[in-house]
Order: structure tokens, then sequence, then C-alpha cells
């Protein structure tokens, strides 16, 4: 079988792809891991992620544990893996291929920078945004896992479906992991501790995850303050249109010092739009026209019930007078009962005329 990687010596690290690799098989590239060296093992046939670290291995099984001759590892810890050659821990991503018992160094490359890894896990956290719909269960455990260590998963969970769905989630994206018991191969000392306590798997969230996390944590707090500021402008703009109301109902009032407070917002209603809009209070006659609309629009509609009014349509329908007769013939008598009611709300005031009413 060809060897998975081809052997070089230690290249030197290379610039960033514009189109940076975010996936090694099924599992998400280290942010840290240089784009050559992510380039190579997204290439392998078959591509494996340790169960408690981000260590890559091209062979199936448990790697971890057991590797079988020929199988490539790929990480940037090597304290528990014997190697041909010395290493740098942390500083460096290594691919090593297992070869009669010995970890047989074929590249490494010096781990991204700060503000690659940043470039990295922010396209993460976009296109996880884009790409579903976070549950507030989804964010309140996003928010425990960013702030936690390792939790017990009965303690997490206790019990709460919800909670267990919003889990079987993060799992799936990997932003969350499980380990259990048997799996105890480079595990740290803080998983190692919650399982020998016998308690259930360890759940935890990596470093890469906890910088997703906080992307999208952030996110939707933006979101809900921008939300929470349009309400409150909504809510200032009713509030702002309410008290033009008022005032445009008490210059209604001024005017007609006998007009029934319903009848006077109905007006105010009618010219609050042109006082906000031109930002100055409406003149006694603009108030006299609107109030004149505002009572037609509604005798109209009344007038037509009135028993004599009644009976002298259907008269003049009996006769075959056509419809607009009989129209003029309402809106007239419309008109004679808006001004009476002017008249009468004007009480010891002059009167006042308006078009509406053909005056």
């Amino acid at each position: 079988m060809p060897p998975e990687s081809p052997k070089s010596e230690f290249p030197q690290p290379e610039s960033p792809s514009a189109d940076p690799i975010l996936k090694l098989g099924d599992w998400n590239r280290p942010a840290a891991m240089p784009d050559g060296l992510a380039a190579e093992v997204a290439g392998w046939r078959f591509v494996l992620k340790s169960p408690a670290a981000p260590s890559f291995y091209s062979k199936p099984g448990t790697p971890w544990a057991s590797p079988p001759e020929g199988c490539l590892r790929a990480a940037d810890q090597w304290n528990l893996f014997p190697t041909d050659q010395p290493v740098e821990n942390g500083t460096h991503w290594t691919i090593a291929r297992f070869d009669g018992g010995v970890w047989r160094v074929e590249r490494s490359v010096a781990a991204n920078r700060p503000a690659a890894v940043r470039d990295l896990l922010a396209v993460r956290a976009e296109r996880l945004l884009a790409s579903r719909r976070w549950t507030r269960n989804d964010l309140d455990l996003l928010q425990i896992l960013h702030d936690g260590g390792v939790f017990a998963a009965g303690d997490l969970l206790a019990g709460d479906e919800a909670r267990a769905r919003s889990l079987r989630s993060l799992k799936a994206l990997r932003l969350a992991f499980e380990v259990t018991e048997g799996e105890t191969t480079e595990l740290p000392d803080a998983i190692r501790s919650v399982l020998h306590a016998g308690v259930g798997p360890a759940l935890w969230m990596d470093e890469d995850g906890k910088a997703v996390a906080a992307e999208i944590l952030d996110w939707h707090v933006r979101k809900q303050t921008r939300t929470a500021a349009r309400t409150s402008r909504g809510a200032q703009a009713k509030e702002r249109g309410e008290t033009v109301k008022q005032s445009v109902a008490d210059s209604v009032q001024r005017v007609f010092p006998g007009i029934p407070k319903e009848a006077a917002a109905a007006a105010a209603a009618r010219l609050a739009p042109s006082v906000d809009k031109l930002g100055r209070m409406p003149a006694m006659q603009a108030i006299v026209d609107a109030v004149a609309e505002t009572r037609l629009e509604r005798w109209r509609q009344a007038v037509a019930s009135e028993p004599e009014v009644a009976k002298r349509m259907l008269e003049m329908q009996m006769r075959g007078d056509a419809g607009r007769a009989r129209k003029r013939y309402r809106d007239q008598r419309a008109a004679d009962r808006v001004e009476a009611e002017l008249r009468d709300w004007r009480g010891t005031l002059g009167p006042v005329t308006t078009r509406r009413l053909g005056g």
C-alpha cells in the first residue's frame, strides 16, 4: 500500500490560503494547525480524531492506545508518544509515522499565529450562525460549557430533556465533547478526575470551541441589544404620538368647548400626522374642518337609520330617483346634524364655517 503522506524535512510555514480548510474528515480543524499541514491531513484516505485531544490519526481503531504500523499522527503535543527526534510541543504541529514502536517525524511546522487563529475561528462561528437557529437552551448550555471546565454528564443534564437535546446538537457540531471511562489515553488531568469519580461520562469544551462559543454568544447579545433598542425607539415614538394627539385634542376642545372627548380624539387622530410632519399645531380652520369631516363620516352612517330619513329615501327609490339624488339627500341631512353639533359645541363663542359643509 502506498504511504499516506510524502516525507519531507521540516518545511517553513506556508502563507494562509484564501479559502482555509475548516474540516479534517468529519472533524473540525484546530485553528492553530497551519494551512499546509491541514491540507495534508485533509488529504489522508482516513482521518480519525482522538476523543480527548486535538490529534489526528490515519488508521481506524484506537491508534492513540495501540497504533498500527504505518499509522500517521498529526498533533502539537507529543509528551506521551516516543519520537525518533525532538519536537516542539505546543509551538509546532508535527506529523509522524508509527514504525517499529517509534513515531518517526516526517514534518513539523510552526503553529498558526494568534491573528490567523482568530480569523479561522471567526469564519467557523459565522458559518454556524448562518446555518442554524440557536435556541435559548442551546445558548444557555453554550454559556455553561464556555464558563466552566469539565462536567459530569449527569450533573450537567440533571434529567433536563431540553438540555440533553441541545447537548446532542453541540456534540454533533463538535462544540462539546464527551468521553467515557474506557477512553483514557491523552486525557488531561481534569477529565481523568471526573471519570475516576465514577459519575458517568465527562463533558467539556476545548479552547477552539470556547472561542467559537464566545463569538456566537456575543452575536446574540448584540442582537438582543438591537432588538431592545428598536423596541425602545418604538415605545418612544408611540409615546410621542400619544402626546401629540393629546395636545391636538386639547386644541380642538379650546375651539369647541362643548365637544365630547371621543369626538375631539377622533379629530386629533386625523390632524396628528400633519402636526408631526410640520412640527406645529394646526390652525383654527384646520381644526374646524377636521371636526366637520369626522362628524360627517359618522353621521352619513347613522342618519340613514333614522325613521324619517329612511322613509324619505325609500319613497325616492320607489319613484325611481337616481342613486345620486338619494345620496345627496342623505349627505344633506348628515350635514345638518354636523352643523347643529358645531354650533352647540361652540357654546358662547362665535360661529364657525367650513367648506366641508358647503359653507
